[in-house]
Formats: C-alpha cells, structure tokens, sequence
C-alpha cells in the first residue's frame, strides 16, 4: 500500500526443498511439496499452516488466529441442504440460525455488516483474509450527523462466515479488532469454513435457511429462523422522520425554479444513499 513500508523476513531454503531446523521465534518447520500441498487443499485455514504464519512473523503478538485455534471453540454451520462444516470462533459463542447468503466485495466489511439489508442474515464473505484492516472508529460523524464509516448505527447480520481471520490488523484508522467489534454486538462470527464451496452451493441452489450451532447445542435444540416471514422494515427503518439538506458547499437542485425535495421512505436504507443525495444537492 502507498505510503507505508513493509517488513519481510527472508530464509534460506537449501537445495533439498527443506527449511533449516531452528525456524523463527520456534516455529514448525514444513518442507516446499508440504506446504504447496497445503494450497492445493479446498481447505486453507489448517493448524499447520497458521503457525508457519506465526513462526514468519517479525516480533510477537497476542490473540493472533493460532491463538483463536488454540483456545477458541469450535461450531458447525448447519445448511437446510443437509451440509454441515465447522469452523472456529472469533465473535460471540452463541447458537443462532438466519438466511445463508454471500458478499463478493474485497472490502468494505464494516459497511457490509452494518448494513441493513442484510437484516436476519448469515453472511459469508467469499474474500479469505478478513479483518486485516480491523474496525474504525464508530463514535466519528460526517457533516450530516452520519456514522463517517458505516451504513448504519450497529451490525445488522445475524453472524459471519469467513475463510482466514486476519487478527492482527494494521492501519491508521482503526480503533478495535473485528472479532473485539463482533463481541461488543454479541455477533458470532466463523472462520476456517471453506466458503468457496460454500458460495458455489448457494449459488447453485440459491440462498437457503443455515445455523450455526455451538456445544452443546445441537442443530435439532436450536429454533430456525426465517426472515423472510419477519417483518424486517419493523426493525431496521427509523422511529421518527429526519430531515437533511445539502451542505454549503453544494448548490441545491432546482427545476423551474423550486428546490427540489426528497421523500425517501425507510425500509432499511444505507447512509450512503442519503450522503449521494446530499452530494446531488437534493
């Protein structure tokens, strides 16, 4: 990324194709053909792999993904398909169940999870490194008196579903890690899910019902919710009307002489599509 160097540590590799005993910081050593098989595996997020990751690293760091391995539970995601896979925990260890579905954006994991629409949703993010940039701050406002960094006050999916959390963040505007912001909404949270295979699934067969269930919970003692037969408008538009105008900045919109005015009825809008109408002098 522009603007910021970046620290690699380079080891020898002998001709044999094998690492040299000793790795850094007491790490696992595996040869060139292991660890290529490793990448060719549908599944990325082993044990083995993340403490190559670990014994890599320049210094030491805490509550990194090994760690989350070592000491956090793990669950299964139950499809109404009859698929089953199992994951570890990063957010909130609680049983819950919603409608499976996939976002394919390479960032922007604030904005998706607070979104509305994904209101009563399992949301997979088909990206595998999540989280590497952690969370910004959320008590930051724009000029409308908007969260500057999310689409709406607080997260709105029912849990998510990763590949590879990333829980050792770096940049200059965050304020938490992903799985600290997940725990502050009591919102459980996968990684370690092959959500290739998860995407392709629910692409072929279309979004489908899923739990995630946590010991010792079983899939059977966990109710399944569905929110398409929930009145989401009920919980995600606004208690009462606000009203925005365009900043000074902006000259207001007009046709045949009157401003131009907006009604815009909630029925879970982004505050991204208030700031466009802003910005178009509306």
């Amino acid at each position: 990324r522009a603007g910021r160097a970046s620290i690699v540590r380079l080891t020898s590799m002998p001709q044999n194709g094998k690492h040299k005993e000793g790795t850094p910081n007491g790490g696992q050593a595996i040869s060139r053909q292991q660890s290529e098989k490793k990448r060719r595996s549908p599944v990325f997020c082993t044990e083995d792999l993340l403490r190559v990751k670990r014994a890599s690293r320049v210094g030491s760091f805490e509550g990194d993904a090994v760690d989350f391995l070592s000491q956090g539970k793990k669950a299964c995601l139950h499809l109404e398909d009859g698929t089953v896979m199992e994951g570890w925990s990063f957010g909130a260890e609680r049983s819950t169940s919603g409608e499976v579905v996939f976002n394919t954006g390479m960032v922007g994991y604030p904005e998706a999870l607070s979104d509305p629409s994904y209101r009563g949703q399992l949301l997979v993010l088909t990206y595998p490194i999540i989280g590497n940039y952690g969370v910004p701050p959320s008590d930051k406002t724009d000029e409308y008196g908007l969260p500057a960094y999310f689409e709406s006050s607080q997260i709105h999916v029912t849990a998510l579903i990763v590949q590879d959390y990333s829980a050792e963040p770096c940049h200059w505007n965050l304020t938490c890690t992903l799985s600290s912001w997940l725990h502050q909404h009591n919102v459980p949270a996968l990684f370690g899910i092959d959500t290739r295979a998860l995407t392709k699934r629910i692409r072929e067969k279309g979004a489908m019902l899923g739990k995630i269930v946590f010991p010792p919970d079983t899939a059977a003692s966990v109710s399944q919710v569905d929110p398409n037969k929930t009145n989401l408008v009920a919980e995600v538009s606004i208690a009462a009307p606000r009203l925005f105008t365009p900043p000074p900045s902006v000259t207001p919109r007009q046709i045949n002489g009157k401003t131009v005015r907006v009604v815009a009825v909630d029925c879970g809008m982004k505050h991204n599509i208030v700031r466009y109408f802003m910005l178009k002098g509306a």
